[in-house]
This record gives C-alpha cells, sequence and structure tokens, in this order.
C-alpha cells in the first residue's frame, strides 16, 4: 500500500513539475512574442513507467516550432529580393544620370538642341549669335557625355566600395554565428555541466544572423543533427562556417580594375591564414554581393562602352564635315587632330591612319583678308598622295613644300605654305599647315578622298571617346573660328557669305549613322539622336526589369515570410489558452499530491 502511495506522490510530482516548465514556456512564448526571430516553444512529454507500471509523466524535449524547408526557401528568397531591390537601387540612380544630364533632361535632347543650332546658323551664316549658339550647345554636348561618363564611373566605383561595406558585415554575420555554434553544441552534447539545457533562444539568435548573412550570399545551410551547429557555405561551395571553424571574407587581386572577392580561415589561434580562396562571383545568382558585382562589372562598362560608341562615331562624323571648311576670314595656322595615334612622324599613315589616304587629292591656297586667292592649287593641279608604297607626315610635308603652285619652297621660302611634320608638347606626331606670310591666310578643300577629315585639319570636336570629348580650345574661346565656309572650286577662294559647310554640318541631324555593336546593342544605323535614343531605351527596358523583379522578389519573400511566421510565431490567444490548460493541469496535479497525502497521514495513523 505504502509503495502504491509513494508511486502516486511521484506522479504527482511529475505532473506539477512539467505543468510548472510548460507554463514557464508558455510565460516565455508570450513575453518573446514580439522579439525578432523568436520561435515559439513548446513542451513535449511522454509517458514514464517503471516495469510496466505507471510512473508519471517525463521530459522529452522543449521543442521549437519552426519548418526546415520553409526556412531553407526563405533564405533563397531573401537572397533573391535583396538582389532585386539593391540592383533595382543602382540602375535607378543610372537612369537618373541619363534623364537629368543636359538641359533639356537628356543626352538625346542635347544632341537635338545641337543639331538644331547648326540649322539655325547655315540660314545666316555671318550671324555671331547663332555663330556662338552652335558652339555653345557643342560644349554643351561634350559636357553632357564627360559628365555621364564620370558618374557611370562614379557609380561603379561607389558598388565597389559597398562590397567592402558588405565584407565587413558579413565577416561580423560569420564570425557570430560560429560563436553561437560553439555555445549550442556545448548546450546540445551537455558539456560543462549544461545537460539537458535548452539551445532554442541561441538557434533563434543564430537563425537571425543566417538570414542577415542570406542577404549578402546565396547559401547552403545544413545543420549536425547530433551537435546542433551549422555549416554554411556560398552557393558555389566556398566554406562560411562549419563545426568547428569559420572563415573570413577579403579583397583579392583582381585581373581587371576591381579585386576579386575571397576567403581566409581562421586558425585556432584567432589569426587568418595565409592562403586566399577566391570566390567565383561569376557563378553567383544572387544577394547583394552579387547585385554590387553586376551593377560594377557588367550594367554601367555596357553603358560606359555605349557612351563611347556614340561619342566616337559622332565626333567621326562631326569632325570629318568641318575639317572640310574653314572659318570666315579664315586663319594662318591650321594643325592636325587626329594624328594622335601615328607613331612617329615618319610612321606608315597608310597602315597606322588610314589606307582610304593612298590616292587622295586635295587643294591649299592662300588667301588675303578679304578671302581672295593669292596663290592656289584649285583650277591647276591638287595635291596628290602617291597610291602606293609607304607615305608619312615627313613625306606629305616634302610634298606640299615642294609643290611648284603653292608650296614655301618651291617658291623661294617668302611665299605659299609652310608644311611642318614635328611632335606636340605630349610626344604625339602633329602636322601643321601654315601661310608663309603672316597677313595672309589657309584655306583647304578635299577633291578626292578624305584627306582632311582623316587629318582632322579643321577639327570641331576634340577627344577620342565620352571621357575626353571637348569642343576644340580655341574655337570654344573664338566661336568666329568655327568652320562654316568652303573653299570656291573655282578660284580658290572664300566668301564671308558662303554656308556650305555649316549645312553639311547640320545635315548630320539627318544622316544616317554606322554605330558598331557596343554593350549589349548590337550594330546600329541611326543617326546620332537615334541612337542616344536607343540607349535610353535599352536602359528603360533593363530598369522596368529590374523594377518587375523586385516587386516579384519580395511578394515572394513577404508570402514565405509571412508562411514561417505562422508556423513559429507566437499566437496570444493560443498561449493563454495552453496557460489554462497547464493551470489546471498543476491544480490536478497538487489535487493529486493532497489526496495521496491524506491518505498516508489516514495509514499513518491505523498504524500509531
Amino acid at each position: 500500500m505504502s509503495s502504491n502511495l509513494n508511486t502516486a506522490l511521484r506522479i504527482g510530482t511529475s505532473g506539477l513539475q512539467i505543468s510548472q516548465l510548460a507554463l514557464a514556456t508558455v510565460s516565455h512564448n508570450v513575453v518573446n512574442a514580439n522579439t525578432a526571430g523568436y520561435s515559439r516553444q513548446v513542451v513535449q512529454t511522454s509517458a514514464s513507467s517503471v516495469g510496466g507500471f505507471g510512473n508519471g509523466v517525463q521530459l522529452d524535449t522543449i521543442q521549437r516550432v519552426t519548418d526546415s524547408f520553409i526556412t531553407s526557401r526563405t533564405l533563397d528568397a531573401s537572397s533573391d529580393s535583396t538582389f532585386s531591390s539593391t540592383k533595382k537601387s543602382y540602375l535607378d540612380t543610372i537612369q537618373s544620370i541619363f534623364s537629368t544630364n543636359g538641359t533639356s533632361g537628356g543626352i538625346d535632347s542635347t544632341i537635338t538642341g545641337f543639331m538644331s543650332s547648326l540649322s539655325q546658323l547655315s540660314d545666316d551664316p555671318t550671324n555671331t549669335a547663332l555663330r556662338r549658339n552652335v558652339v555653345q550647345q557643342a560644349a554643351l554636348v561634350a559636357e553632357t557625355l564627360r559628365s555621364a561618363n564620370t558618374s557611370l564611373q562614379s557609380t561603379a566605383n561607389n558598388a565597389d566600395l559597398a562590397i567592402n561595406s558588405e565584407i565587413t558585415n558579413s565577416n561580423q554575420l560569420i564570425r557570430d554565428i560560429a560563436t553561437l555554434n560553439t555555445q549550442i553544441a556545448a548546450l546540445t552534447v551537455g558539456t560543462a555541466g549544461t545537460a539537458g539545457a535548452s539551445a532554442n533562444d541561441l538557434i533563434d539568435q543564430r537563425d537571425l544572423k543566417i538570414s542577415a548573412l542570406a542577404q549578402e550570399f546565396k547559401i547552403q545551410v545544413a545543420t549536425n543533427s547530433d551537435t546542433g551547429s551549422v555549416r554554411i557555405t556560398t552557393e558555389n561551395g566556398r566554406t562560411l562556417v562549419n563545426d568547428t571553424a569559420y572563415a573570413q571574407l577579403t579583397r583579392t587581386v583582381g585581373a581587371g580594375t576591381y579585386q576579386g572577392i575571397g576567403v581566409q580561415n581562421v586558425q585556432v589561434d584567432g589569426t587568418l591564414g595565409s592562403t586566399i580562396f577566391p570566390i567565383n562571383t561569376d557563378t553567383l545568382t544572387s544577394g547583394k554581393f552579387k547585385a554590387l558585382i553586376d551593377i560594377r562589372d557588367s550594367n554601367v562598362p555596357a553603358l560606359l562602352s555605349q557612351l563611347d560608341t556614340l561619342s566616337t562615331t559622332m565626333i567621326s562624323a562631326v569632325n570629318q564635315v568641318s575639317s572640310q571648311g574653314s572659318s570666315y576670314p579664315p586663319v594662318n595656322l591650321l594643325t592636325s587632330g587626329s594624328t594622335s595615334g601615328v607613331s612617329s612622324t615618319s610612321g606608315d599613315l597608310f597602315t597606322e591612319l588610314s589606307n582610304g589616304l593612298a590616292g587622295s587629292t586635295f587643294n591649299i591656297s592662300v588667301v588675303d583678308s578679304q578671302g581672295d586667292p593669292v596663290v592656289t592649287t584649285a583650277g591647276g593641279t591638287p595635291i596628290t598622295i602617291p597610291s602606293t608604297g609607304t607615305f608619312s607626315l615627313d613625306d606629305l610635308a616634302t610634298l606640299i613644300n615642294n609643290n611648284a603652285a603653292i608650296g614655301n619652297t618651291a617658291l623661294g621660302g617668302t611665299a605659299g605654305i609652310i608644311a611642318t611634320s614635328t611632335t606636340d608638347t605630349s610626344g604625339k606626331p602633329s602636322f601643321t599647315i601654315q601661310a608663309a606670310n603672316s597677313n595672309y591666310r589657309v584655306v583647304l578643300s578635299n577633291v578626292s578622298g578624305d584627306v582632311l577629315g582623316t587629318l582632322g585639319m579643321n577639327n570641331l570636336f576634340t577627344g577620342s571617346g565620352a571621357n575626353s570629348i571637348a569642343v576644340r580650345s580655341d574655337i570654344l574661346s573664338n566661336p568666329d573660328l568655327l568652320p562654316t565656309a568652303r573653299m570656291r572650286s573655282s578660284d580658290g577662294g572664300l566668301s564671308s557669305q558662303n554656308n556650305e559647310n555649316i549645312l553639311a554640318l547640320s545635315q548630320i541631324a539627318d544622316t544616317t549613322l554606322t554605330f558598331p555593336a557596343s554593350g549589349g546593342l548590337g550594330t546600329q544605323s541611326v543617326t546620332a539622336v537615334g541612337y542616344a535614343g536607343q540607349i535610353l531605351s535599352n536602359l528603360a527596358v533593363t530598369v522596368a526589369d529590374a523594377k518587375d523583379r523586385e516587386t516579384f522578389t519580395e511578394n515572394i519573400s513577404n508570402q514565405l515570410q509571412g508562411l514561417a511566421s505562422s508556423i513559429s510565431g507566437v499566437n496570444i490567444n493560443e498561449e493563454l489558452s495552453n496557460m489554462l490548460v497547464y493551470q489546471n493541469s498543476f491544480q490536478a496535479s497538487a489535487r493529486i499530491i493532497s489526496v495521496v497525502s491524506d491518505m498516508m497521514d489516514t495509514l499513518m495513523g491505523i498504524i500509531r
């Protein structure tokens, strides 16, 4: 009898203990209902028996209510959402670069303004105000392209700097996860007197860190069921955390402008290993790192390439026409603007500049201040470049200087034209044509081929791309040097009313130019304004796609987080109901003990 009462007492006591633990767990749930990352906990029990007879209730575990599949999907969705939102943010910045540069709201509008100013001047080539307007509009085009180029490069640099910041943030998360791994394992395997303790709250903290790390990289997470620790790798297999160790992200030597990303293992003494294991960022698919790398290495370079294509093609088209004209009044000296790529003044122009020079012809005139010819090759034999062999700037100078009609050498060294091949202050080959008499002026004109355009004898634009395009400095200072007129073919003279060259320049607006494939845009045969519009349209499509992806991935992430919350989150009403259940259970267990106590008192009274 006494043994049965003792058994009943143990049963009641076990019920009290379990009810107390359950009530404590419910209370823990309630007070952490708004704690970020907290997962609801429930007490799991089972019946206890001894020798086949009931011996009360026993604790199995305090379980975190989670779904590993939903958790894994939520991590992936968070990585995708962060990738999309980060990329969209940078693309918005890039789009603003193109839409706000220029007084009329964009590159295409700025180019249109320049073309319109040329057309206006062609109707009145002597109008000083219109001439100045052309130069100002040309300078605005150059400034807009340079500004866009600089802003794009700054965007890429900022993305690279952001990678450094994300590395610092990720490294802290990795260290925290590794520390929590150690603490969780100690509780799970019951070391240092912690046997039976719950690691649930630490696991919640670790999951919160893992969720933050998943926003940086898409990661793979595996849990060791024996120790409770996790192993984390990037999606392409680089280990960041394992059961007993962890790694740190670092920058690596890159093949291009920017550094790459790698990992260094942390040794037992806390120092970094000497070996850096590179992460192949080309195989990453989502996360903030991937978005930043895409912006830096893909989106910005593509747009820079397109800007360069627009700039170089437009520079070439405008200069090819402007070089055939002359300002009125003309100038005493003209200098080549397109020979910097030649190796030296003796380098072969056919192979180093253009084989189209071979056999080309052009006229040279020396005119007075009124534009009337003094000496000229017009109406006679033009300057003719040989069709075969090699030909250099030195050879061209000799050819002109020895010309019987206009050559300074041929005319005794006191009249006509002085042609000079030299090296400028930057060490680049240069070619000049100058009237020997300082009171006279030089006028040039192509006859066949494009000698003047190839050499750049009267260029409007200087530079070789979007980063360097500019209006020629002397024209910028003095718009009267704008080449509006062309040589009269009849006598080699020049008229102030002649508008042939500015008219030809204005026609570039409607001229179909060939833009080579660049930055994801295929070869285009459109006007300069049309190509600028293609750049903007292509960017708009990219931004719209990024916006759609951002919305989609954000919705998926929110849905999964809501689903995870419905599983792991704390429902106050449910917990209060459970509290009543456990309170009643506690009272019932206490009643068992009370009854057993009364019975034992009765039994003891009988014995006495």
